[in-house]
């Protein structure tokens, strides 16, 4: 059955037409002002209290590297940069001087984004109290739009910029994507256009072949304009046709057009080295047709996006419980049901595996034996579950605690609207909708989901092993793999048996204290309570986040009570120890008896003192404090989860001398200390 065969299906079971006429909608949130100028351009406005007195700008391109000719690959990306060096109305370096000098620094809230099929800019956390700053923005997202002016010395000049973030960036897993991406994407264009580009075209261009990128491309039929915070939406969209609205369309205008990735029909088996690839990775692809831009504005993307979430964290449990195992061959791994590589218009299963060294091919073996399991037996009610749970409980948090949500998530999700048509409803409607609809799906849509999802042939089937290239160092071949995937495949397996702990966190409730006294220190707003034992409790009440209780404990003492012979054991303490039982409870068995619940705990270790710190919700309250207290009276050691830290850290540390970064820190620390 194809995917879209499986989303019609899923549909009638939760009583909806499959005919994509008749196929529900996802209203727009009615609190975002969208529109549309008669050149093309896409607006969203919407007013955000939260943080108050800030607004963010944002311009996204819905192009990229994937429009570049051959003579200009790299040019997206040096685009981008010049928006920074000289517009019409902020010559040279006024466009980042002007906006320093309001609060907006470089880098931490300005900044840019260029990709294969997008390129964004955006300027965070512009305070509103002034309304010629907002004006100002919104000329610099009009002159990024058509303004850059494209200096032929500022271009001369920031042809070292890119060699120098070439230089830092591309390395490791990078570098071995740009070498390997043709293979990745046969017959694809996506394959040649690595969105950093070729440096000797960076070296080389003309600048005049830059303009012409520019001007092909960044119109305002493929821009959306998006302003959100605490401003005046209908002084904002008056603006926004103003400025906006003369831009002209070129006549004859170069259409982007979506960029195909054409199925394997034979698998794809790709290894590529690196001198700073610092641990072995293998990225196992199993495409699939990607979901419909026309239908994602539908009820049957909510369905399909909630079974595809379902999925990943049931399988990601598996992984988890998996690799606490001694003998298991793999450190880390983990699924993801989106886009394949860099492209939008194909989508696969991406499994990411860290295996041990030495034991990479037992470990694809063991994480594609248990993807056939899932394929073969599914998931159980239980593990299914959790998942709902999860999944409910999550949304519920963002639910209470809408009046706080963030303008710069708020941007985040309208630029993913206008590039990816990725829907915009409301964070009532959303919470309302799958809180009715998720009760009607079963683990059996799920698993129905997951047998399409999982191949068990070449077809559409791809593997990339990323590896340190060492001198005198021989590793497992492509027919290796091949031969560990078909032996896998032949294997008949046993059913995964769901092993839950049905007993309380607390067998046993401890006795009942007292507070003994109370003070209040009116300057700070915060209670004091002493308690029967001793202990000091301060109580402050925060409206920040309607579903965030933090709670901090900490006592002197730290690392100051250890001696230097255990400065090894010290810099990983906290982490074994959040990585440690509690109580009955191994890691896998809390984790699996905290599903649903918003809750969290950690330890910490400082200079002179040490503690835990830990967050819920209000609901969730209770949990929390039973961690506390297990975490204060009943902490066993998990010899699983600690191995498993071990190993990777192990791991890591006999790969570092190759990596060039890590080596010049440790000798300016070395030197300096």
């Amino acid at each position: 059955m194809k995917l879209r065969k499986m989303w019609a299906a899923m549909l009638l079971l939760v009583g909806m037409s499959a005919q994509a006429q008749e196929l529900p909608t996802i209203p727009v949130d009615p609190e975002v002002r969208t529109g549309k100028l008669d050149n093309g351009l896409t607006y969203y406005i919407r007013h955000n209290g939260y943080p108050e007195n800030v607004a963010s700008f944002y311009i996204a391109q819905k192009v990229g590297s994937v429009q570049e000719n051959d003579d200009q690959r790299g040019l997206a990306h040096l685009l981008e940069h010049m928006a920074f060096n000289g517009t019409d109305n902020f010559k040279d370096n006024m466009l980042q001087e002007y906006l320093q000098s309001i609060g907006v620094e470089y880098g931490r809230n300005l900044n840019a984004y260029t990709s294969t099929d997008q390129t964004v800019y955006y300027i965070q956390d512009v305070p509103t109290t002034r309304i010629s700053a907002l004006d100002s923005c919104m000329m610099i997202l009009k002159d990024w739009s058509n303004g850059i002016t494209l200096d032929t010395k500022a271009i001369d000049a920031e042809r070292d910029i890119v060699h120098n973030e070439y230089r830092m960036r591309v390395v490791g897993t990078q570098k071995i994507l740009e070498n390997k991406l043709p293979e990745l994407y046969p017959g694809s264009k996506y394959g040649e256009r690595f969105p950093i580009g070729l440096m000797e075209v960076i070296d080389k261009c003309s600048p005049e072949t830059l303009r012409a990128y520019y001007r092909k491309w960044y119109r305002p039929d493929n821009q959306g304009i998006i302003i959100v915070g605490d401003i005046d939406v209908d002084r904002t969209e008056a603006k926004v046709k103003e400025l906006f609205g003369g831009i002209k369309v070129p006549a004859n205008a170069a259409k982007v057009e979506p960029v195909p990735v054409p199925d394997n029909n034979e698998a794809i088996y790709v290894i590529g080295t690196d001198k700073e690839q610092q641990i072995p990775l293998f990225l196992i692809a199993m495409k699939h047709e990607a979901f419909p831009d026309s239908l994602k504005n539908t009820m049957a993307y909510m369905v399909k996006d909630y079974l595809s979430y379902a999925f990943t964290q049931m399988t990601n449990a598996r992984f988890t419980e998996e690799t606490q195992k001694p003998d298991c061959p793999i450190l880390q791994a983990s699924v993801e049901d989106g886009n394949y590589l860099f492209s939008r218009t194909k989508e696969a299963l991406m499994l990411t595996l860290m295996p041990k060294e030495g034991q990479e091919m037992e470990a694809v073996g063991t994480a594609l034996r248990e993807m056939k399991r899932i394929k073969d037996h599914g998931f159980t009610a239980t593990e299914y579950e959790r998942a709902k749970s999860e999944f409910l409980s999550r949304i519920e948090k963002v639910y209470n605690n809408r009046e706080k949500y963030k303008t710069n998530d708020y941007c985040q999700q309208y630029v993913s609207n206008f590039i990816d048509s990725e829907p915009i409803p409301s964070i009532e409607y959303e919470y309302t909708t799958m809180n009715q609809i998720v009760p009607m799906l079963s683990v059996d849509l799920v698993n129905q989901y997951a047998k399409e999802l999982i191949c068990d042939n070449d077809t559409n089937f791809v593997v990339l092993a990323l590896l340190q290239e060492k001198e005198g160092k021989t590793y497992f071949t492509t027919d290796d793999i091949k031969k560990t995937v078909t032996n896998v495949r032949a294997e008949q397996l046993e059913a995964y048996v769901d092993n839950v702990k049905q007993e309380p966190l607390m067998s046993e409730m401890p006795k009942k204290g007292s507070i003994v006294k109370e003070t209040e220190n009116t300057v700070l707003g915060f209670k004091e309570w002493t308690l029967s034992n001793g202990a000091k409790v301060q109580l402050k009440k925060t409206d920040f986040n309607a579903e965030e209780i933090i709670i901090r404990s900490e006592s002197d003492g730290g690392e100051s009570l250890f001696g230097h012979e255990d400065d090894g054991n010290i810099q990983f303490a906290g982490t074994i120890l959040s990585q440690s039982a509690l109580g009955d409870f191994m890691q896998t068995d809390l984790q699996k008896a905290l599903a649903g619940k918003q809750v969290g705990i950690q330890c910490n270790l400082f200079g002179n003192a040490h503690g835990l710190v830990g967050h819920s919700t209000p609901k969730d309250l209770e949990t929390l404090m039973q961690l506390f207290y297990l975490s204060y009276t009943n902490v066993q050691k998990d010899e699983k989860a600690v191995n498993n830290i071990l190993n990777a850290v192990s791991q890591q540390l006999k790969n570092a001398s190759l990596n060039n970064t890590l080596v010049f820190q440790d000798s300016v620390m070395s030197t300096v200390y």
